[in-house]
C-alpha cells in the first residue's frame, strides 16, 4: 500500500467535537484545549487511522510495555499453541539433524574444509511427485533464490553448502561459510546477532540486492546459527563415537545410537575427563606415591552468571541440549541436596556460648577461629541473598576446574545462596569418575568452612580420606592467621604452585555472555555456556606444552631465589623444621576467654596438681622402704621409681609455672585465696595478654607480603597487595578494642595495689600505647609480662628473629617448588602419553574415513511430507 505524501496541516472549519463512543467513519484529532477554545480543529490532509495502522499499534504496544510497572512475576505454564508450535518444530530439528551429519561430514571432505564448494550437487532424492520450494539463499557475496524439493529440503540444501532456517519448509537458507565466520565471532566476543543481521542487511543492499527486513532476517539468521552449532557439536560426538566403535577390541555393532549415560561407568567417565584435561587424565592414570596428591582442581561459583524469570505466558525454549555437556543433571543435583539436608540437622538459633575455646574433631583449628572465617565470607553464609529469585530462575553457577584452568564440570545454582550441595554433588561427581586409589586436592575461598562441614556431618565418608584441603590464594587473606598457617596452598602440603584462582580466570573468560544469556531461555543459556566451554578446550588445547615450559622456568627461578636465601644463612633444614612446627603449635592452640573464673580454676588446678604431687612422693617412700627391706627385686624398683621421679619433676614444674601466672609464692595459702578480686582481675588480664599477642603476631605474619620490596611490580600484584591491605585492615578494630579492655583491668589492678588489697609484694602490669601498638617490635610493651608472669620469658625466635622467619619463608618455597617440579613431570609423561594415544587412533581410523564420510552411510530415515522417505 503506497500514501501520497502528507502535506503540512490546514486550520479547517470549525466543527462540533463528536461525543466519546459517537459512530464516526473517520475520529477527529485530539487538539490542545487554546485550539478547543477558539474553535479550531486540526485535521491532517492523510487519513492516519488507516494509514499508520502498523505503527501506532507498535507503538501502542511499546508505550505500554515501557510505562507499565515492572512487577516480578513467576512463571506461569505457557498456552497449549506456544507450546505445541515450539516443541513440533524442536521435533523436526531432531529429526533433521542425525540426517544430516553424514551430508555435513561428506561435503567437509568434498570441500577441503569449506574452502571450494560446490553448488551444483544432484538431489538426493529421485522422487517424481514432491513440488519445488524456491528458497532464498544468503552469503558473502550476494542474495539468490535456489529450487529444492520439498520432500528433502534441508539434505539438498546442504549438499550444495546451505543451512536452511527451517526444518520442513524453509524460506531463507544461509551459506555454511558465512555462519561458521558468525559461529566463530560469537565464540570470541560477546553474541549480538542483532548487530550481525543489521551489518549483513547494510553490507547486502550496498552490493544493490534487496532485503526483505532486518527484523525477518534477524530472527531466520538466529534459528540458522542455533542449529548449525548443533549440527556441528553432533557431528564432533558422531565421528567420536565411530572412532570409538572402531578402535574397541570387536570392531562391531552399530554406534549410531551410542549415547552418553551420566552413569555409564568408570570407562566412559575417564574417557570424559581424558578429554578434557589430558595434563591430569592423559593416559594410564595411577596413583603416584611420590607427589602428595593426584589431581589438584579447585571450586568457586559466580552469581554474575543469572537468567531472568521469563515473563508470564512467554513459555518455554527448545530443549536443546549438548550430547556432551558439562552440566550436572537435576537429578544429581537432587540427590546431592538431599544428602546434606538429610545428614546436617536443622540450624539451632544462635545463643551466648560460655564453653572454652577447643579444637573440633578431625580438624586442626579451634572453634573460634573457624567462626571467625565464617564470617568473613559471604560465601560461608548459605543463608545470603545474592541474587534475588523472585527476579531470577537461575541465580548463578558453581565451576569445578583442575589446575590447568579446564573446566571439568558445572553445576546450575537455583539457589539465592552458595548452598554447600552444589559443592557436594561436583566432588562426587569427580570421585566417582576418577579410580579408587586417586586422591585430590581441592582448593576453595572457603575450604576451611567445606571441611568442617564434611568432618562434622559426614557428608562424603567414603572419600574424605582421599581429600587435601586448602583455600585459593587470592581468598587466602580473609581467612584468620592460624586458618592460613593450615590451608594456605603456600603453607599446606601437596598444592606446590597451584594459586586456585582457575575458577575466577574462568569467570573472566565467560564474563561476554552475560548480557545474552540473562535475556536467554534455560535450554539455550545451557547450550551456550556448552559451546564456549568446548571453543575454551579446543583453544588452549595447543598451549597445554607452552604451559607446561612456562611453569617450570617460573618454578626454576622461585626455587634459586629460595635456595640461596638458605644458602646465607647457618641454620640447617632440620632446625627450621622445628622452628616451623612449634610456630604452627603456638599459633593455632586455642585462646583462654578472659572469664570471671579463670583464677578460681588456676587454683584449682594446682591443688589438684599438689594432691597428684603428694601420691607420687608417696609412692616413691614406699619403693625405698621395699628396697631396704629387701622384699623386692632390685631392678625392677629401680625402674619404676625412675619413672616416678620424671613425672615427680614434671609436675612440680608444672605447679611453679601455675603459680607463677597466679603471681603467689609457694607458701600462700590457695584455699583463702579463691575469692581475691586482685587473682580474678590479674588472670582475666593475662587471658586478654595472650589473645592480644596471637592478634598482634598474626598481623606482623599477614603484613609480611605487604611490606615485601618487589623488584618489578605488574599490575596484578598491585591488585593482590591491595586486597591483602584490606583484608589486614579488618582485623585492626578488633584488636584496638582488645587493647582496651586490658587498659582499664590493668586501671583496676593498680587500684587494689593502692588500697593493699593485692598479695604482699604484687606489682600491676603496664599500660599499652595504642600508637605504638602496632610497630610490632620484640621490645615493645607488649612482650612483657611482668606483673602478669613470674616467669621471664623472651620472645620464641620464629617471631623476634628476622633472619629465621625469612629462612622459614624459604624453606617452604623449596619444599612447594619440588612438589611442582613433581606435578609437572608427571604431568609431561601423562600429556606425550595422550598425544601417542591420539596419534595411535587416527592413524588406525584413516582407512576407515571414506565409509564414514560418504553421504550414504548408515543415516537416518525418516517421512517426508511428499510421501518419499530419504536417506
Amino acid at each position: 500500500m503506497s500514501f501520497k505524501p502528507p502535506r503540512a496541516p490546514r486550520l479547517a472549519v470549525p466543527t462540533p467535537l463528536r461525543r466519546k463512543g459517537a459512530p464516526t467513519g473517520r475520529e477527529s484529532l485530539r487538539v490542545p484545549r487554546a485550539l478547543k477554545r477558539k474553535g479550531i480543529v486540526l485535521r491532517p490532509q492523510v487519513n492516519i487511522t488507516v494509514a499508520g495502522v502498523g505503527y501506532a499499534q507498535r507503538r501502542k504496544r511499546a508505550v505500554g510495555a515501557s510505562s507499565r510497572h515492572r512487577t516480578p512475576v513467576k512463571t506461569t505454564p505457557p498456552t497449549p499453541k506456544q507450546t505445541d508450535k515450539r516443541m513440533r518444530e524442536w521435533d523436526r530439528w531432531r529429526e533433521l539433524i542425525p540426517g544430516l551429519i553424514p551430508i555435513y561430514m561428506h561435503v567437509l571432505q568434498q570441500s577441503d574444509n569449506l574452502r571450494s564448494l560446490l553448488r551444483d550437487n544432484p538431489r538426493p532424492c529421485q522422487c517424481t511427485h514432491g513440488r519445488t520450494l524456491r528458497v532464498t539463499v544468503y552469503g558473502f557475496d550476494g542474495t539468490h533464490d535456489v529450487s529444492v524439493c520439498s520432500c528433502s529440503p534441508g539434505l539438498e540444501l546442504l549438499l550444495n553448502g546451505y543451512f536452511p532456517s527451517a526444518p520442513m519448509r524453509p524460506s531463507v537458507a544461509f551459506d555454511i561459510r558465512m555462519l561458521e565466520f558468525a559461529r566463530e565471532l560469537y565464540l570470541r566476543s560477546p553474541p549480538n546477532r542483532s548487530a550481525f543481521a543489521v551489518t549483513l542487511e547494510s553490507y547486502l543492499r550496498g552490493l544493490g540486492y534487496p532485503i526483505p527486513g532486518v527484523e525477518r532476517t534477524h530472527r531466520k539468521l538466529a534459528k540458522a546459527c542455533r542449529y548449525f552449532a548443533l549440527l556441528l557439536v553432533e557431528t564432533d560426538a558422531y565421528a567420536r563415537r565411530r572412532v570409538a566403535l572402531l578402535c574397541s577390541v570387536d570392531g562391531a555393532g552399530d554406534g549410531e545410537d551410542w549415547e552418553d549415560d551420566e552413569g555409564g561407568g568408570e570407562q566412559t567417565l575417564l574417557e570424559y575427563l581424558s578429554s578434557c584435561c589430558p595434563l591430569c587424565f592423559g593416559g594410564t592414570v595411577e596413583h603416584d606415591d611420590i607427589a602428595p596428591v593426584d589431581v589438584i582442581v579447585c571450586l568457586d561459583a559466580c552469581f554474575m552468571q543469572k537468567r531472568r524469570t521469563p515473563a508470564r505466558g512467554s513459555g518455554h525454549d527448545a530443549p536443546v541440549r549438548h550430547p556432551r555437556s558439562v552440566f550436572l543433571t537435576e537429578g544429581e543435583l537432587r540427590d546431592a541436596k538431599h544428602l546434606v539436608e538429610s545428614a546436617r540437622p536443622p540450624r539451632a538459633p544462635a545463643t551466648a556460648m560460655n564453653a572454652a575455646d577447643s579444637v573440633e574433631e578431625g580438624m586442626k583449628l579451634s572453634q573460634s577461629v573457624l567462626d571467625a572465617c565464617s564470617e568473613s565470607f559471604k560465601a560461608a553464609d548459605e543463608n545470603r541473598l545474592k541474587a534475588s529469585p523472585t527476579f531470577f530462575s537461575d541465580t548463578g553457577l558453581m565451576a569445578l576446574l583442575c589446575r590447568h584452568d579446564r573446566v571439568l564440570w558445572l553445576a546450575n545454582v537455583t539457589t539465592p545462596g552458595e548452598q554447600q550441595f552444589y559443592a557436594i554433588a561436583l566432588i562426587l561427581k569427580l570421585f566417582k569418575a576418577i579410580p579408587h586409589h586417586m586422591t585430590v586436592g581441592i582448593l576453595y575461598d572457603i575450604g576451611c568452612q567445606l571441611h568442617r562441614s564434611c568432618v562434622k556431618w559426614d557428608f562424603i565418608p567414603d572419600f574424605i580420606d582421599r581429600i587435601v584441603w586448602g583455600i585459593s590464594v587470592f581468598h587466602a587473606y580473609g581467612h584468620q592467621w592460624p586458618c592460613q598457617l593450615i590451608y594456605h596452598p603456600r603453607k599446606c602440603v601437596g598444592f606446590g604452585l597451584s594459586d586456585g584462582e582457575g575458577c575466577e580466570r574462568f569467570w573472566s573468560s565467560i564474563q561476554g555472555l552475560i548480557p545474552s544469556l540473562r535475556v536467554s531461555g534455560y535450554h539455550q543459556r545451557i547450550f551456550s555456556l556448552d559451546l564456549q566451554i568446548d571453543f575454551l578446550r579446543d583453544d588452549g588445547l595447543n598451549d597445554l606444552a607452552t604451559w607446561l615450559v612456562r611453569k617450570w622456568k617460573a618454578c626454576q627461578g622461585k626455587k634459586l631465589g629460595a635456595e640461596g636465601v638458605l644458602a646465607k644463612s647457618d641454620l640447617s633444614i632440620g632446625e627450621l623444621e622445628v622452628l616451623w612446627a612449634d610456630q604452627v603449635d603456638v599459633q593455632t592452640r586455642p585462646l583462654v576467654a578472659a572469664t570471671a573464673g579463670l583464677a578460681k580454676a588456676a587454683i584449682k588446678v594446682i591443688l589438684e596438681l599438689t594432691e597428684y604431687q603428694k601420691s607420687i612422693t608417696k609412692e616413691i617412700d614406699g619403693l625405698d622402704r621395699m628396697v631396704k627391706a629387701g622384699s623386692a627385686d632390685v631392678g625392677d624398683v629401680i625402674d619404676r621409681r625412675a619413672v616416678l621421679v620424671g613425672k615427680l619433676e614434671d609436675v612440680m614444674v608444672q605447679i611453679r609455672r601455675k603459680r607463677g601466672e597466679l603471681g603467689v609464692s609457694d607458701r600462700a595459702n590457695l584455699k583463702q585465696m579463691e575469692s581475691s578480686q586482685y587473682l580474678k582481675l590479674r588472670m582475666q588480664a593475662r587471658s586478654l595478654k595472650d589473645r592480644l599477642q596471637a592478634k598482634l603476631r598474626n598481623h606482623k605474619f599477614e603484613l609480611e607480603r605487604f611490606n615485601r620490596v618487589y623488584s618489578h611490580t605488574t599490575a596484578s600484584e598491585r591488585r593482590l597487595t591491595d586486597h591483602i591491605k584490606s583484608q589486614v585492615s579488618r582485623h585492626e578494630p578488633t584488636i584496638v578494642k582488645v587493647a582496651q579492655r586490658f587498659n582499664t583491668l590493668v586501671d583496676e589492678l593498680e587500684s587494689l595495689v593502692r588500697k593493699r588489697q593485692a598479695p604482699p609484694h604484687a606489682v600491676a602490669p603496664k599500660h599499652l600505647n595504642r600508637d605504638s601498638l602496632f610497630s610490632l617490635g620484640v621490645d615493645d610493651p607488649i612482650w612483657n609480662d611482668h606483673g602478669l608472669d613470674e616467669t621471664d620469658t623472651d620472645a620464641p625466635r620464629w617471631l623476634g628473629d628476622d633472619e629465621v622467619r625469612g629462612c622459614i619463608t624459604a624453606m617452604l618455597m623449596v619444599d612447594r617448588c619440588e612438589e611442582e617440579e613433581c606435578y609437572l613431570i608427571r604431568e609431561a609423561v601423562l600429556l606425550q602419553s595422550w598425544n601417542t594415544s591420539e596419534w595411535e587412533r587416527l592413524v588406525l581410523n584413516t582407512s576407515d574415513r571414506k565409509d564414514m564420510t560418504r553421504p550414504g552411510f548408515e543415516p537416518r530415515t525418516f517421512p517426508t511430507p511428499g510421501g518419499c522417505s530419504n536417506h
